[in-house]
C-alpha cells in the first residue's frame, strides 16, 4: 500500500499541520508501524489509528494528571479549614486596632476574601496552580485543529482563508477508495448524512457526561454549578453538538470520521474513569455530591 500523499499547495501549511500530515501518511504507508503492519493501513485505519495514538499518548496522561491534581486540591480543604480561625482572629484584631466596626455582612465578605487568598497560596504551594487544570484543553484543541486541517488537505480541499488565496490540493492516493462501510470515498461528503448524526450523538454523550461529572465534582478543578458563569457555560455546551453536526454536513468524510473516532474515544475513556475500581487504581479522588466549591464549604463550616 503506497503512502504518497500527492499534495500540491501554493502556501505552506503550519508546521504542526505538516507534521500531522506526515504522521498520517507514515501510518498509511506502514513506515511508522514497522513489523506491526509493514504494508500499511487503509486510510480509514490510518485515520482511526492516528487518532487513538495521539489521544492515548498525549491526552489520556493529561486526563489522569488532572484527576490526580483534583485529589490534591481536595486534600487542601482540611488544611484551609484549620487556617480559618487564625484568619478570623487576624481580621478581628486588625479591625480592633483600626477601631472599626463592620456589619456582619461586610465582615463575612472580608473574611471570605481572606480565605480565598489563603486558598490561592496553598494551591501554589502544593503545585496546584489553576493553569494546570487547563492543560488538557490547551493541548486538545491544537491536536484537533491540526488533524482536521491535515485531513482536509489529504482530501484535496483547502481550509478557506487559513490556507490563503489560490491554495490547491490533490487528494492523497487511495483517499477516494479506502473508506469504510458506506463512506468508501473519504474525500466526499457523506450522502447518507449518517456521519453527521453519529458525531451529534457522540458529542452530546460527552456533554451529558460532563454535566453529570460536574454535579459529582469529578471534573478537573473546583466546579460550582451555582455560579451564573458556570450555568451559562453549561447551557452553551449543549449548542456544540448541534454546531458540529451542521458543520459536518459540508465536510469530507475523512474529517468527520476523525471527529467521530476522537469523540468516541473520549466518551469511552470518561466512562471508564467513572468506574470505582479504576478511579482507585489510578489514584483519582472519590466523587463528591456537593455542588459548592471549597471556599463555600470551609466558610459554612466556620459558622
Amino acid at each position: 500500500m503506497t503512502g504518497d500523499a500527492s499534495i500540491e499547495v501554493l502556501n505552506d501549511p503550519p508546521l504542526m499541520v505538516e507534521l500531522t500530515q506526515i504522521l498520517l501518511d507514515s501510518v498509511h504507508s506502514g513506515s511508522a508501524l514497522g513489523t506491526l503492519a509493514p504494508d500499511g493501513l487503509p486510510w480509514w485505519g490510518a485515520i482511526a489509528g492516528t487518532s487513538v495514538l495521539l489521544r492515548a499518548l498525549l491526552l489520556t496522561p493529561l486526563s489522569i494528571y488532572q484527576q490526580r491534581l483534583l485529589k490534591r486540591q481536595a486534600g487542601l480543604e482540611q488544611i484551609l479549614a484549620a487556617w480559618v480561625p487564625t484568619i478570623r482572629s487576624s481580621l478581628e484584631l486588625k479591625l480592633q486596632l483600626q477601631k472599626k466596626e463592620l456589619a456582619q455582612k461586610q465582615f463575612d465578605k472580608q473574611l471570605r476574601k481572606r480565605i480565598k487568598a489563603k486558598h490561592s497560596k496553598l494551591l501554589m504551594a502544593q503545585g496546584c496552580h489553576p493553569f494546570f487544570s487547563l492543560l488538557l484543553s490547551l493541548c486538545q484543541m491544537p491536536i484537533w485543529m491540526s488533524m482536521s486541517w491535515a485531513l482536509r488537505h489529504l482530501s484535496g480541499q483547502p481550509v478557506g482563508w487559513l490556507d490563503g488565496p489560490g491554495a490547491t490540493f490533490v487528494p492523497a492516493d487511495g483517499m477516494s477508495t479506502e473508506g469504510l462501510l458506506w463512506f468508501t470515498d473519504l474525500t466526499a461528503v457523506d450522502p447518507t448524512m449518517c456521519l453527521p448524526v453519529i458525531i451529534f450523538a457522540t458529542s452530546m454523550g460527552n456533554v451529558l457526561l460532563m454535566h453529570w461529572r460536574a454535579r459529582r465534582q469529578t471534573l478537573a478543578g473546583n466546579v460550582s454549578t451555582k455560579s451564573l458563569l458556570a450555568r451559562g457555560l453549561m447551557a452553551a455546551s449543549f449548542v456544540a453538538p448541534f454546531a458540529m453536526a451542521l458543520i459536518s454536513l459540508q465536510q469530507p468524510s475523512a474529517m468527520v470520521y476523525y471527529w467521530i473516532t476522537s469523540s468516541t474515544f473520549g466518551l469511552a475513556q470518561n466512562l471508564v474513569f467513572q468506574i470505582k475500581g479504576v478511579r482507585k487504581a489510578l489514584g483519582f479522588p472519590p466523587p463528591k455530591l456537593s455542588n459548592t466549591d471549597i471556599i463555600d464549604r470551609v466558610f459554612s463550616k466556620d459558622k
